[in-house]
């Protein structure tokens, strides 16, 4: 009874937070305030972050993991399907994720990837308490944890800071990147644990690598993209840059979509396999 209690109030957490995060959307959008959007998206992060650290503690501490995990990718992969959704105007096989955040659906898109990385977190504190064992190097269990937390935190602040002007679009390409490479390793440590530990199949372990592997790829062209300006317009490499330019948009989806399956499939197998 007071598992269903402390759910009911989480999910009830979460909805709130998303119809408040839609308010300055909704108002200071339309004056094409980006500063004064920021400092609103700010604001309610750190407020939203306070009320959730305090609740965990009180209330959300006994949800099993699972229902974190699974609460990321429904949170992540619908606020991204809306805000395609409702922006009838943005292509996602022609232009990058960012690109949305300047069209009406960018407002859920955001607040998916703050909302739903949040959650990541107490996923990441319990996914580490489950795989202790004697098998297991505590060092690199505690570092898998750390990355975890820092990765989200990298994501969260990637959908606070967007914009077209100078030092949001910096910052957002900055947090956007480190999360790329965060969850890139938080896959491959969090695969060589389970391979480690016996309640653990090799199947899932290998999922992760697959998923981390995937993002290790996606990063490849994406520096090729973005950084061969720096070369010749004459160089190969300049011009390979410029071709696979137009795979990029649907690649980075693809991999958005990868990664919050990889909370789905995990929660799923715990669920499954029974495992606390």
């Amino acid at each position: 009874m007071r598992k269903n209690v402390s759910l009911f109030i989480l999910i009830l957490h979460q909805v709130l937070f998303i119809i408040i995060y839609l308010i300055p959307f909704n108002i200071i959008s339309e004056k094409n305030d980006e500063i004064s959007l920021t400092f609103a998206l700010i604001l309610l992060f750190i407020i939203y972050l306070s009320t959730f650290s305090i609740l965990y503690k009180v209330i959300f501490k006994e949800i099993s993991i699972y229902v974190f995990g699974i609460m990321v990718f429904i949170v992540g992969f619908l606020c991204n399907i809306v805000a395609i959704i409702i922006s009838p105007e943005y292509f996602m096989w022609k232009w990058s994720i960012s690109v949305l955040t300047h069209h009406p659906g960018g407002g859920f898109m955001r607040i998916g990837f703050i909302i739903s990385y949040n959650l990541a977190i107490p996923f990441f504190i319990k996914f580490g308490r489950l795989l202790k064992a004697e098998t297991i190097n505590d060092h690199l269990r505690k570092l898998a944890v750390a990355c975890g937390i820092f990765t989200s935190v990298a994501a969260m602040l990637a959908g606070t800071f967007s914009g077209r002007n100078t030092l949001n679009s910096t910052l957002h390409g900055l947090f956007a990147l480190l999360s790329w490479l965060g969850g890139a390793v938080v896959c491959l440590l969090f695969g060589l644990l389970m391979l480690k530990n016996s309640r653990f199949s090799k199947s899932i372990s290998n999922f992760s690598f697959l998923i981390s592997g995937f993002l290790l790829f996606y990063l490849i062209p994406f520096f090729i993209v973005n950084f061969c300006n720096l070369f010749p317009e004459t160089s190969p490499v300049y011009a390979f840059g410029r071709n696979i330019y137009f795979i990029m948009p649907l690649f980075e989806w693809i991999v958005i979509f990868s990664v919050f399956t990889w909370y789905l499939f995990i929660s799923i197998y715990v669920f499954r396999e029974n495992i606390n």
